[in-house]
């Protein structure tokens, strides 16, 4: 990515620069927030990341972009004050929701996949 970005390993000012971006979700005019109760474990967060990929689907559908935004929880604790979260919820993450700028670097960079056959042991097929 950072290489798309013209960002050289080295430039370290540059890659916490465009980090930083994260903080006003990219400028997308839409921010999503999402927190559960405590008592809801590994299974239930599983939970919350197809819901939120269901709804980043939606969105493509109504012609909307999203980015999951996983650096909000870093600051979980601020963010449920923030929001005015209780105690008794965790703060989970943000998504970024708007339209992309299609000739932007950040959105046209290559993203190298793993073959399925590296990554999945199929058994019983």
């Amino acid at each position: 990515m950072f290489d798309a970005l013209g960002l050289a390993r080295e430039d370290g000012a540059g890659r916490i620069a465009q980090m930083m971006k994260n903080w006003d979700s990219f400028g997308a005019p839409v921010q999503l927030f999402t927190y559960c109760p405590k008592y809801m474990g590994p299974p239930q967060w599983s939970d919350m990341g197809m819901w939120l990929q269901t709804v980043m689907i939606l969105l493509r559908e109504e012609g909307l972009d999203s980015c999951a935004q996983e650096i909000w929880a870093m600051y979980g604790t601020y963010m449920r004050e923030l929001l005015n979260i209780d105690n008794e919820h965790i703060f989970f993450c943000g998504m970024a929701i708007g339209y992309r700028d299609a000739d932007a670097p950040i959105n046209n960079f290559d993203v190298p996949r793993t073959p399925t056959h590296d990554v999945i042991r199929w058994e019983g097929w």
